[in-house]
């Protein structure tokens, strides 16, 4: 996490990203993936002073603008810290949930979400917001994953311009080898390669460089259609007097001498002392508890005592949260009014026309109904709405699972055809290879991007479809695990993934034993 905050920091307030720490509902503000979820500290130690300087600000004026809506809930200050992985608190990892809707997608295992961030870009592109952007924050550890090499293919072959990418780069994982010791090359050799454009800071702790080369990967010459990466160079520990794999999920123990000592320049530089300073911990829980409130208030008041840093946070949070727009003139799931999910048509199957349906007698394999399902659902939506239900991905597999349906005519009634990023944006089925376990965390992110103007109450987006053959359906298993999670636990609402065994057993013929 320390070593990620330079580049942090300067995403949040060096006009990179656009968001707004107020309303983290807003549906045209940019998105932020914690692709390294275990690193959730980093956002639980910055966000509190944010929302705190806004909070200070607020009382001194009464000003709106500097209110959160349903503060109880959803702003994250430093009095929640001490609930940090216990029952009802914030969680180890990163959740889109309660005070930290922050976070646009749970993560944590290595390389899950990447494919999830990739989806979140699709469907913000293909919906005609592709000026929203998906930042995914990363370490070199995460990205020899599979399925990080997938989704760098996959964002290139999808044109997912409006995807970036941040890259902590500090060479060290949990075990005691460097990760150039095993992987060959630097961030720029492993995205380069993939069509992605590459900025970079050569030393991740400049303010000054990080914010260049934020600023240059953002706001630079960035050609359509290709997505963007920046890394930084770091020193894992960095200031916890503890480095490289040896601070990897190794805390200090409490209140001993190592702990105290990382404290000390704090202390030092602005005047405070620390309770319990360079003695042992309380044994009593209550005690130790209390000792960790007080020096986390000594914290905060530094920031009470700087009247000009409160201002600086409150007015340019505000700042960048007032430049989200509430439209964007080429947002295509407007057209018409009305939003198909709530249409009762969509699931009357007994008003749905004769053509859906098989004759009796008809010999026909249950995929051919799937097909014809989705084809009807997407010209429907397209006739009375002008616009797609569900875009859909295959493993190579489209045609022969019958996924290819999501793209297809009903009847008189067009569909969308293939998704092209040059030819065809409006395609729905998107081109995919053999990539199952990315291609489920690409829908898992689609369904999660909800597009209503009151996303507490209902959800207007795209669905997503991906199958594969039966037998592989494992290698689906991961982000379906971390959607299903994120689905129960969020307060906005989100869409429906299908997930599709295409054929099992001796419908694979050949391919029967080990398919």
């Amino acid at each position: 996490s320390r070593s990620k905050v330079h580049a942090f920091v300067v995403t949040l307030l060096g006009g990179i990203m656009r968001w707004d720490i107020r309303r983290p509902e807003k549906r045209f503000a940019d998105r932020f993936v914690l692709v390294a979820g275990h690193t959730a500290p980093l956002v639980y130690c910055t966000l509190p002073v944010l929302y705190e300087a806004l909070r200070v600000k607020h009382r001194q004026t009464g000003d709106p603008r500097y209110a959160v809506p349903d503060a109880e809930h959803r702003a994250l200050y430093w009095e929640d810290l001490i609930g940090f992985r216990r029952r009802g608190g914030l969680a180890g990892h990163a959740e889109m949930e309660g005070k930290t809707l922050f976070f646009k997608f749970n993560t944590g295992p290595s390389g899950h979400g990447s494919p999830a961030a990739a989806g979140e870009a699709m469907a913000l592109k293909r919906a005609g917001a592709g000026e929203v952007k998906v930042y995914a924050f990363e370490g070199e550890g995460g990205l020899t994953a599979g399925a990080s090499h997938e989704t760098r293919n996959s964002a290139w072959g999808l044109g997912l311009d409006n995807l970036v990418y941040v890259v902590d780069w500090n060479d060290f994982g949990i075990d005691d080898h460097a990760v150039s010791s095993v992987v060959h090359g630097t961030p720029r050799d492993w995205f380069e390669p993939a069509g992605w454009r590459v900025s970079e800071a050569r030393d991740g702790s400049d303010w000054a460089q990080v914010h260049a080369a934020l600023f240059d990967c953002v706001h630079g010459d960035n050609p359509p259609g290709i997505p963007r990466m920046c890394f930084v160079k770091t020193r894992k520990g960095r200031e916890y007097l503890k480095y490289d794999h040896q601070s990897h999920g190794s805390p200090h123990a409490q209140n001993c001498d190592l702990y105290w000592a990382t404290k000390r320049p704090f202390a030092e530089k602005y005047g405070i002392t620390f309770e319990g300073c360079d003695q042992a911990a309380p044994k009593d829980a209550a005690a130790f508890r209390e000792q960790t409130l007080t020096n986390l208030r000594h914290v905060i008041e530094v920031l009470h005592r700087d009247q000009a840093l409160v201002d600086y946070l409150a007015d340019t949070l505000v700042r960048i949260g007032d430049s989200v727009p509430e439209t964007m003139p080429a947002f295509r799931l407007q057209r018409k009014p009305g939003n198909p999910w709530r249409d009762p048509e969509l699931t009357n199957f007994q008003g749905y026309p004769e053509g859906m349906w098989a004759k009796p007698g008809e010999k026909q394999p249950n995929r051919a109904a799937l097909a014809r399902w989705l084809s009807w659902a997407n010209a429907w939506a397209r006739r009375k709405y002008d616009r797609p239900l569900y875009l859909g991905m295959s493993a190579d597999l489209a045609e022969s699972t019958n996924l290819a349906g999501v793209a297809k005519d009903f009847g008189d009634w067009p569909g969308y055809g293939k998704y092209e990023r040059n030819k065809n944006p409006e395609g729905v089925l998107l081109p995919q290879e053999i990539t199952e376990f990315t291609n489920s965390g690409i829908s898992a992110g689609i369904a999660t991007v909800n597009l209503s103007t009151r996303p507490y109450e209902e959800w207007d987006g795209f669905g997503a479809a991906c199958s594969t053959y039966g037998s592989f359906s494992y290698l689906k298993y991961g982000p379906m695990r971390l959607f299903s999670q994120l689905a129960q636990d969020t307060p906005l609402k989100v869409g429906n993934v299908l997930w599709i065994a295409g054929h099992s057993g001796p419908e694979t013929a050949d391919d029967s034993r080990t398919h």
